[in-house]
């Protein structure tokens, strides 16, 4: 009947750790999604949407030529060979658009740099500073560029000659700043757009000294938007709750396991195991007999109240432990160890059951 209890106390207990880690567990995963769903987000409603666009365009005045059979004019698509351009007449163009009513103001500058990568800068102001506006949902402008190759030349030569420099190539970088301003009746926009074009000259090569032409269309979009911040009161809720199931599951499962462990009986110790661990100190002393000598009703018995005793004494005198094992004497009893040391009619001795 005790076995029966023992087993259905273990029963119980292994059924409460489950219940508890479950909960655990659950909780454990209801948190993760709690925490990980926002208490608070933001809904973004598109009110209106707009463009920048700037785009660029050319005509190449050139020398007398053969390659182009002597044209004097090429446009946006041709090569650029720096020994037979004369001039660039570009043209920039700026639109603004947007899908509602709008009042517009574009204030706009053109400046030029002429640099030569890693070496040194040469700003030079194209454009001064313009404004256009508008009433409508477009405002727009064009504005003309002329650059003369030769010129830029002679001031990359200076410039190179100045600062102990040989440049392979340069760039000639147009920059306009533009800032736009556009009224809505839904709210505004204030916005700075730079399209930049690059301009590379470049000396020698696979493909021989040309301008290459980098950046000729770029725009930016973008959108009015309404923000609402939308609260979920459920997700705090979930988050409290589920913390406070997980903090009780967990304290169950801590409980469950003490009382389990409490409960679930001590496997013993082998006899064998045990008294290796005793003998192992003294293993070098100790001599194993099969019996006892016939005099042992001549000896004196001293008791020894340990094995470490003894073995001290044994030490001290110089004599051996001989070691006995006695055969149980009613059923089911263990069997006596006795260890002992002889001193002439003496014997000291220490015994135990195991």
């Amino acid at each position: 009947m005790e076995r029966v209890r023992k087993l259905w106390s273990e029963i119980k207990f292994v059924a409460l750790l489950a219940v508890f880690a479950g909960l655990s567990l659950a909780s454990m995963a209801g948190a993760y999604s709690a925490y990980s769903t926002p208490v608070e987000e933001e809904k973004i409603t598109s009110l209106a949407t707009y463009r920048h666009l700037g785009r660029y365009d050319y005509i190449a005045e050139l020398k007398p030529n053969e390659i182009y059979d002597n044209r004097l004019t090429i446009g946006a698509g041709e090569n650029l060979y720096i020994k037979i351009v004369e001039n660039l007449n570009i043209t920039f163009t700026y639109r603004f658009s947007c899908d509602r009513s709008t009042a517009i103001v574009t204030e706009y500058k053109v400046d030029m740099d002429v640099e030569s990568p890693g070496r040194w800068v040469k700003h030079i102001n194209a454009v001064p500073e313009k404004s256009v506006s508008s009433q409508e949902n477009v405002a727009e402008f064009s504005t003309e560029l002329f650059v003369s190759v030769p010129w830029f030349e002679e001031l990359k030569g200076t410039i190179d000659s100045e600062t102990g420099t040989s440049s392979s190539s340069y760039n000639l970088r147009v920059k306009p700043s533009i800032h736009t301003r556009a009224e809505t009746d839904i709210g505004a926009v204030d916005e700075n757009f730079t399209p930049e074009l690059v301009m590379n000259f470049s000396y020698g090569g696979a493909t021989g000294s040309q301008i290459v032409m980098s950046g000729l269309e770029n725009n930016s979009s973008g959108s009015i938007r309404n923000v609402d911040k939308l609260y979920h009161p459920e997700v705090s809720t979930q988050r409290q709750a589920f913390g406070a199931l997980f903090l009780v599951a967990f304290a169950g499962l801590v409980c469950s396991l003490w009382l389990f462990l409490r409960a679930r009986p001590e496997k013993p110790e082998k006899p064998e195991k045990l008294l290796e661990e005793l003998v192992a100190p003294f293993e070098e002393m100790i001599i194993e007999v099969a019996e006892e000598p016939s005099e042992k009703r001549l000896w004196t018995t001293i008791a020894m109240k340990s094995l470490e005793d003894l073995a001290n004494f044994a030490s001290v005198i110089g004599k051996p432990i001989f070691h006995l094992e006695r055969p149980p004497r009613t059923t089911g009893a263990k069997p006596t160890h006795v260890f002992y040391v002889l001193d002439g009619l003496t014997r000291y001795e220490y015994s135990f059951e195991r």
